[in-house]
């Protein structure tokens, strides 16, 4: 049996980690078309494979049509076309710096806290082991 369009896009779903929801919602298209093309056995619409194509530039379209050739544009082609993810990944690494060092802060707090509640628990270990001697180094009023 010959791979069919729906087979291929779903060859390429998993290369991208992609579902047919992430699909239709980044191209635009009605939800539940790619799983129906798929009971169907069908393929898009010639207009939905141009959304698709439109937003999934890196696909070679003639193997998507076809099954012709390779699935991803050689590195150059993507390259070009690959401005929007590079942006977009500029922007998500710079919010996750931005909570690495809000993270990095209170971790430093909770260090800091961590370090007064030995300190406290030291000093009573001390005291109830003087207490237990019989010490009167320690006002037992205060324990």
């Amino acid at each position: 049996m010959s791979e069919t369009f729906i087979d291929r896009l779903d060859r390429y779903k998993e290369y991208a980690g992609l579902n047919d929801n992430q699909i239709t919602v980044r191209c635009g298209l009605t939800v539940g078309i790619i799983n129906s093309a798929r009971k169907r056995g069908s393929s898009l619409s010639g207009e939905n494979i141009e959304k698709f194509l439109n937003v999934f530039k890196d696909i070679n379209a003639r193997w998507l049509l076809t099954g012709e050739g390779e699935m991803i544009q050689n590195d150059e082609v993507f390259a070009v076309n690959n401005d929007s993810l590079t942006l977009y990944l500029r922007k998500e690494n710079k919010e996750l710096k931005s909570k690495n060092e809000e993270l990095n802060r209170e971790i430093g707090k909770l260090e800091g806290q961590i370090i007064e509640l030995k300190k406290h628990v030291h000093v009573e270990d001390v005291a109830k082991c003087a207490i237990a001697s019989g010490s009167d180094l320690v006002d037992k009023s205060t324990l």
